[in-house]
C-alpha cells in the first residue's frame, strides 16, 4: 500500500485500487489510474503530483494511442474490403441481344 499526500489531498494505491481523500473525506474509490487523474484534478495539476505519477501516466497514454492506431487500421481495412466487395457485386449493364439471337415469334403464329 502506497500513500501520497499533497496539500489537502491524499491518494492511497493498493493492487490497482485507488482511494482519493480530499480534506480528510473519501472522494473516490476505484481504478488506480482514475484515482490518479482525480488527484491531479483536485490539486490543479500540481507539478509534484505530475512528477510522482509521471511513469503511470505516460504508460497509460502509450497504450491508449497504440490501441487507437490499431482500431484506425482495422477500420481502414474494413472499408477497403467493403469497397472491393461492392465493386465485385456491382450490376453489370445488360447488353442488347443481336437480332439473330432473338426468337422470331411472327413466323410461328397462325394467321386467320
Amino acid at each position: 500500500m502506497r500513500i501520497f499526500k499533497h496539500d489537502n489531498c491524499a491518494i492511497e494505491l493498493d493492487d490497482g485500487i485507488g482511494k482519493v481523500y480530499k480534506d480528510g473525506k473519501l472522494m473516490f474509490k476505484g481504478d488506480g489510474y482514475i484515482a490518479i487523474k482525480f488527484m491531479l484534478q483536485w490539486t490543479n495539476n500540481a507539478d509534484q503530483v505530475k512528477e510522482r505519477f509521471q511513469h503511470q501516466l505516460s504508460l497509460r497514454e502509450k497504450c491508449r494511442w497504440s490501441k487507437r492506431d490499431e482500431e484506425a487500421q482495422r477500420d481502414l481495412r474494413i472499408q477497403q474490403e467493403a469497397e472491393l466487395a461492392k465493386q465485385s457485386m456491382a450490376v453489370k449493364p445488360k447488353t442488347k441481344k443481336k437480332d439473330y439471337e432473338k426468337i422470331r415469334v411472327d413466323k410461328y403464329r397462325r394467321v386467320r
